[in-house]
């Protein structure tokens, strides 16, 4: 039995509203690479990934209000779709997914931030006491280097730095050996 022509006009629209879906998720897909700077293979596992999700997502479409009909009128629809979206809103709309990108990242990092400061302070509060420790030990360090170096006579510092010297040739020596 014949299909009235106002179903088959449906269907027509349907696929130009299709088409122009399946334009904006590409612009969805362009605008993430744009900004995430995909390399080459990066580049081919979006597109195969895009390409499948899209070829379901027509079929589903397809399925759902055309019983999975293909005619010429169904080809001809997705086809006017995605050109007439690309002709009419193609910038617009990849500049509007790009600053929704860094817009979910800005917000992303945020709520990171928000979700990690009481561990964050809670780190710095149990560390606290050590580090002051390690600081009142360095300190001690420092001050007990000082008392030793001056205590000790020019003589033996000179001995000392000699015996060094001489260790250092011997390990070189050692060393160009092997």
């Amino acid at each position: 039995m014949a299909e009235p022509v106002t179903s088959q006009f449906m269907v027509f629209l349907y696929t130009i509203l299709t088409g122009a879906l399946a334009g904006f998720l590409y612009d969805v897909y362009a605008g993430i690479g744009q900004f995430f700077k995909f390399k080459k293979m990066g580049t081919l596992l979006g597109d195969v990934i895009y390409w499948v999700c899209a070829t379901m997502l027509v079929y589903a479409l397809l399925l759902s209000y055309n019983q999975g009909e293909v005619r010429f009128f169904v080809l001809l629809g997705l086809g006017i779709g995605a050109l007439s979206y690309f002709r009419l809103s193609r910038r617009r709309m990849r500049n509007l997914v790009i600053k929704t990108v860094e817009l979910l990242i800005w917000l992303i990092n945020r709520l990171v931030i928000i979700l990690f400061f009481p561990i964050r302070m809670l780190h710095i509060i149990l560390t606290w006491p050590f580090k002051m420790v390690g600081m009142v030990f360095g300190k001690m360090g420092h001050l007990a280097t000082h008392i030793v170096k001056s205590l000790v006579p020019a003589p033996i510092k000179l001995l000392y730095r000699r015996c060094k010297e001489w260790c250092a040739r011997i390990v070189n020596k050692i060393k160009r050996k092997n």
